[in-house]
């Protein structure tokens, strides 16, 4: 695959648009592979390294006619600022990888749950003794593997709508959990989202196999059908007894997870029995449905991962007595009114709203008569302590924002730490009075 990679790129100008994680992965192996090669970074912020040409500040793009290939980092939004031949000029290193890596691959994306079922499947293949590699939006950059892998590697990767977007290559075995409203800031239009996601499996042959899950909605019946690979339908078709699973995972969303793991490592050989022992000894990640502690009778769960709201109702599903919900964050302009009628009806008697949400959230709730504690807070800390005062012993406090967290937190992770922090020092400070 290497040498693939370098016949493809020499003797053409680079141009590294964006210099996170997978930018900064793509030039260390030009600079070991291709020391002469052409190479530049444009990035909307201000980068400084060494012997590199740099393009920074607003306008970043405007260098992209001066390069043969432009290697696009997830995070970078072009939207409509290209033209279609500055467009077509775009590849990645999820591209790459894609395209001459001759292992098998495991590729794992949806909207929810991506991240828990591509670490789960990399689990199963691991405590079976397989020899795999998990790798991509988390774990390392793809680029990162590539001296790792030998002949028998098995490629497990976590792909986001961001890395798919310009792919021209499938995995061998693509998961597509499901498909709702999420990211369209990134995107021209919603439809961009969509195509970027599907994109996991637009290239698959007739020996390829796609496992998915609630897509219909923005991929039909028919279109699905029309496909040359095998299919698995995670709704309709039997994969696993879901009363054999054994698993520390709460929520019934979980076992359709667990369910298209147990499927993809069955393309290797893996019988049931074996991919459900590994299974049991899966705990699961951090910031999704993570179980932060009981404390003052209250037991604490933070799922900061929750982003959209449907991803929320799920959790509020799964969580035993839900008594206080913390929602909001980033305004990306949703419609939460599937998610605010769910709550109508549910037995959640506190509802704490975060900016910059809050103001779309008490006007959804306004349209009808709604009996209990619609609370507005300014900051985390403010609804942390609230939810010790408001949640009822015996019962569960939800952080499930069904929002992102970009410009309060640098993202999740860091909301969801700052939670279980905050969680722990209220605790202590009741526990001291």
């Amino acid at each position: 695959m290497k040498h693939d990679i370098i016949d493809f790129l020499k003797d053409k100008s680079l141009l590294i648009l964006g210099f996170g994680r997978e930018g900064k992965s793509f030039l260390r192996f030009v600079q070991d592979n291709l020391p002469e090669a052409h190479i530049a970074v444009a990035d909307q912020n201000e980068v400084q390294i060494d012997n590199i040409e740099t393009f920074c500040g607003d306008n970043y793009l405007t260098h992209v006619d001066d390069f043969d290939i432009v290697i696009k980092s997830p995070g970078v939004a072009v939207k409509n600022e290209l033209n279609a031949s500055q467009k077509a000029k775009i590849t990645s290193c999820t591209d790459l990888f894609l395209r001459f890596c001759q292992n098998p691959i495991i590729g794992v994306t949806g909207t929810k749950g991506k991240s828990t079922t591509a670490s789960l499947t990399y689990h199963i293949l691991h405590k079976n003794q397989r020899n795999a590699i998990f790798a991509g939006n988390i774990g390392k950059p793809c680029f990162d593997i590539i001296d790792e892998i030998e002949s028998n590697t098995i490629i497990v990767l976590e792909l986001s709508c961001h890395q798919l977007e310009y792919v021209q290559a499938s995995p061998h075995v693509a998961i597509l959990l499901n498909l709702y409203e999420e990211h369209f800031d990134h995107y021209a239009k919603p439809e961009d989202y969509f195509n970027a996601k599907k994109n996991i499996f637009h290239f698959q042959h007739s020996n390829d196999l796609l496992i998915y899950g609630d897509i219909f909605q923005h991929a039909h019946q028919e279109e699905i059908d029309a496909l040359p690979m095998h299919k698995i339908n995670l709704l309709q078709d039997h994969i696993v007894d879901f009363n054999k699973i054994k698993t520390s995972l709460i929520g019934e969303h979980y076992k359709y997870d667990i369910a298209a793991a147990i499927a993809a490592c069955e393309e290797f050989g893996l019988s049931e029995e074996q991919c459900l022992q590994a299974v049991a000894s899966f705990k699961g990640l951090r910031h999704r449905l993570e179980f932060v502690g009981e404390f003052q009778g209250i037991k604490f769960y933070n799922d900061s991962i929750a982003t959209a709201q449907e991803a929320v109702i799920q959790a509020i599903n799964a969580v035993p007595n839900t008594d206080t919900i913390i929602l909001g964050g980033m305004d990306r302009g949703l419609d939460y009114h599937p998610l605010v009628d769910f709550i109508r009806h549910s037995n959640i008697r506190n509802v704490i709203l975060l900016p910059d949400t809050d103001a779309t959230f008490q006007r959804i709730f306004d349209e009808a008569p709604y009996s209990q504690n619609v609370l507005h807070v300014t900051n985390l800390e403010e609804a942390v302590k609230i939810s010790f005062e408001a949640t009822a012993e015996g019962h569960s406090c939800l952080l499930s924002p069904a929002a992102a967290s970009y410009g309060f937190f640098k993202n999740f992770e860091e909301r969801g730490d700052v939670f279980c922090q905050l969680v722990q020092k209220y605790a202590k400070l009741k526990a001291e009075a």
